[in-house]
C-alpha cells in the first residue's frame, strides 16, 4: 500500500493565532520588544551568548558571511578570493552569499549515509589556501564536529554553520549551530519552528554580534549599545545616533509578528 505524506503541514493552534491578533491590536508591527525577547530566550535555549533574528534563513546566511567580511578580527576576517569549502548538497542560499562577496567556493562531496560531508574527502580538500569551512547540518542531522575539529587542527580556518534545517539537533550534547563561530537558522513554514518567514544567527563573539546587528538594519548604529565594536562609541545626540550609517548593510529585519510566533513555538517546543 502506498502512503503519501505532505512536505509540511500547519501546526499552529489557537495560541499562535491569538498571538498574531495581539500584535495587530498592539499596533507594533516591525521589529520590536517581542523580537528582542525571542532573541534572548532562543540564545539561552541554544546555548549561545547572542542571537540576532532576521527575516529568513537565507538572510541569516547572508549576514553571517557579510560579518566575516567586515569584522576587524584578522583571525576571522575573509577577503574576496579566499577559499571556502562547502558541501556538494545544500540549498542555493548556502552558496550565493559566499559568491556575492567574491569568495572562492570549493565543493566537497557528501557521505550518502549522513548527507553531510564525506570526512575523508573533506580532509583531503583542506589546504593552505582554505580560509573557511561552511558546515551544513542537513535534514536534522549534525555533522561529526569532533572530526571536523581534528581536520582543522591548528590551522587558521573559520568554521561557520548553516543550521537552517536542524534547530534542536545535538551532537555529543551540544546544540547544532554552536560549533562554528556563527550558526544560521530558519523558521520558514516547513522547518521545525514556523513563523511564516524568519531566520536567526547565533554567536558567542561580541564583535560579530555588533556587526550583525548593524548589518541587519541598513548598517546604522541605532540598535547598537553605546560602547560597541563597530563605531566605538555612539553619540549622545539621539539624531546622530539614529541616522549614522557605518556599514554597507541591508534591511532584513523581522516582523514583530514573527518574533511573537517564535516565542510561542519555542515555549511549545520546550514543554
Amino acid at each position: 500500500m502506498k502512503m503519501k505524506y505532505p512536505l509540511a503541514t500547519a501546526t499552529w493552534d489557537s495560541a499562535e493565532y491569538q498571538a498574531l491578533q495581539d500584535v495587530i491590536s498592539g499596533g507594533m508591527f516591525t521589529m520590536g520588544p517581542k523580537v528582542a525577547q525571542f532573541e534572548k530566550d532562543v540564545a539561552s535555549y541554544i546555548g549561545s551568548k547572542y542571537a540576532v533574528m532576521v527575516n529568513s534563513g537565507s538572510s541569516a546566511n547572508l549576514l553571517m558571511v557579510a560579518a566575516l567580511i567586515y569584522t576587524k578580527n584578522s583571525k576571522l576576517q575573509l577577503k574576496p578570493g579566499d577559499e571556502v569549502i562547502v558541501p556538494a548538497v545544500s540549498w542555493s542560499t548556502t552558496y550565493y552569499p559566499l559568491y556575492q562577496y567574491g569568495l572562492k567556493l570549493k565543493f566537497v562531496d557528501i557521505d550518502l549515509h549522513t548527507l553531510n560531508y564525506d570526512l575523508d574527502q573533506l580532509s583531503a580538500a583542506v589546504s593552505s589556501n582554505t580560509k573557511a569551512i561552511m558546515a551544513v547540518n542537513l535534514l536534522g542531522n549534525p555533522n561529526d564536529f569532533s572530526k571536523i575539529y581534528q581536520i582543522i587542527g591548528n590551522r587558521q580556518i573559520v568554521l561557520i554553520e548553516d543550521n537552517c534545517e536542524s534547530l534542536g539537533a545535538q551532537f555529543e550534547g551540544k546544540m547544532a549551530g554552536t560549533f562554528g563561530v556563527m550558526g544560521a537558522f530558519s523558521s520558514f513554514f516547513s522547518h521545525h519552528i514556523s513563523t511564516m518567514e524568519g531566520g536567526l544567527i547565533v554567536t558567542d563573539n561580541e564583535e560579530l554580534y555588533h556587526v550583525l546587528v548593524s548589518l541587519r538594519a541598513h548598517g546604522w548604529t541605532r540598535n547598537l549599545p553605546k560602547e560597541n565594536h563597530v563605531c566605538g562609541t555612539k553619540s549622545d545626540d539621539p539624531f546622530e545616533a539614529s541616522f549614522r550609517f557605518v556599514l554597507p548593510g541591508y534591511n532584513v529585519r523581522p516582523l514583530e509578528m514573527s518574533g511573537l510566533l517564535e516565542l510561542s513555538r519555542l515555549k511549545s517546543a520546550l514543554s
